[in-house]
């Protein structure tokens, strides 16, 4: 376990992004509103998440394990990507940034395809069919091989995330029952693609062969290791977040009843 734990990928590109990322972001805390405390810890809560799966020994053995693979892009899209949206750090990024590409990011922000992107249809298509694609495509093994697309397929991931999450916890997030839809229908997509990996009967992903690994699983008992693990743990992670949805809609109306019965009394 020392030896492991040991073991991360000092990825440059990465650690700049995150570390800039968090810099500006307190920049932009510190001139909006610097007693806020709740909303920064989220924040930067997810940057360190989004760090564990792209530079922890999750990252170093994503590339020899599929088991491990699914667990970075599940730490990516279902647990950084809601921290990240949940914060809504927009204002706080754009006021840490210079005045000029605030402005442009404003009204990129503004345009039509970023509207359309963020609607709840097409983010939960994306989020669907990003899943599909680089499962039973040749993309899951050419980012295997190449450094440059396992890079992409990692903002893929996050970035489709990103959109997955904007509806359920973002600034302009749809009404409490409609949050419930959005993420009851999510789990079975997530089980159908989870058990489609699970079942298969030979290996999916040639490229994991091609390294030669002679530790650990078998390349088909840890593929079904990597399945179980999607449909278990992603399941949950929804479920968790609906229980969460329910949650807040509860107390939200209980606020609505006490504000009622406030105005009877008065």
């Amino acid at each position: 376990w020392p030896a492991l734990l040991a073991l991360w990928a000092v990825e440059p590109p990465v650690v700049v992004g995150l570390v800039a990322a968090a810099v500006v972001y307190q920049l932009g805390r510190q001139r909006l509103d610097p007693g806020d405390r709740s909303k920064p810890r989220l924040f930067l809560g997810g940057l360190a998440v989004a760090g564990v799966a792209l530079l922890s020994p999750v990252a170093v053995y994503a590339e020899a394990l599929l088991s491990v693979h699914m667990a970075q892009h599940l730490l990516l899209v279902l647990v950084a990507a809601p921290m990240l949206v949940g914060a809504r750090p927009g204002e706080a990024l754009l006021a840490g940034l210079p005045a000029r590409a605030a402005s442009v990011l404003r009204a990129v922000g503004r345009s039509g395809l970023v509207r359309a992107l963020t609607s709840p249809l097409v983010a939960w298509t994306v989020f669907a069919a990003t899943g599909w694609a680089v499962h039973f495509t040749g993309l899951f093994d050419l980012a295997i091989r190449n450094q440059h697309v396992h890079a992409a397929e990692h903002l893929l991931f996050l970035g489709s995330g990103l959109l997955f999450w904007v509806p359920v916890a973002g600034s302009q997030a749809m009404s409490h029952p409609l949050r419930l839809v959005y993420l009851a229908l999510a789990m079975p997509q997530n089980t159908f693609l989870a058990l489609a990996i699970f079942s298969a009967g030979r290996p999916l992903y040639e490229a994991y062969g091609e390294l030669g690994r002679t530790w650990g699983p078998s390349l088909l008992d840890d593929q079904r290791q990597g399945g179980g693990f999607m449909w278990i743990v992603g399941d949950l992670t929804l479920l968790v977040a609906v229980l969460a949805v329910t949650a807040r809609w509860a107390t939200a109306d209980a606020g609505l009843e006490l504000d009622d019965e406030e105005q009877q009394v008065s």
